[in-house]
């Protein structure tokens, strides 16, 4: 038996639009994130050029953004890692 077999393949959430129930945590090019509230816990997206790049869910809003923020700082130093040519 395949150990991946019974994983299923979903869709990737869209990039909410102007009437979404959504929290914008963070919106600088080429990034933006969002949470949101689903009454036990805080949903998280990161989006790069309106492509998810990252998900997760957290307790609160604050950790949501705490969360975000640790994601964006290694991505951030990861980009800067490739424009550098340190990275493969």
């Amino acid at each position: 038996m395949d150990l991946f077999s019974n994983i299923k393949s979903t869709n990737p959430p869209p990039f909410p639009d102007e009437n979404a129930n959504v929290t914008k945590l963070y919106d600088a090019d080429p990034y933006t994130a969002f949470s949101e509230d689903l009454e036990f816990m805080w949903r998280w997206t990161i989006y790069r050029d309106r492509k998810l790049v990252q998900e997760g869910c957290s307790l609160t809003l604050d950790a949501s953004r705490r969360a975000v923020e640790h994601v964006l700082a290694f991505f951030n130093i990861s980009t800067k890692n490739l424009r550098q040519g340190e990275l493969s």
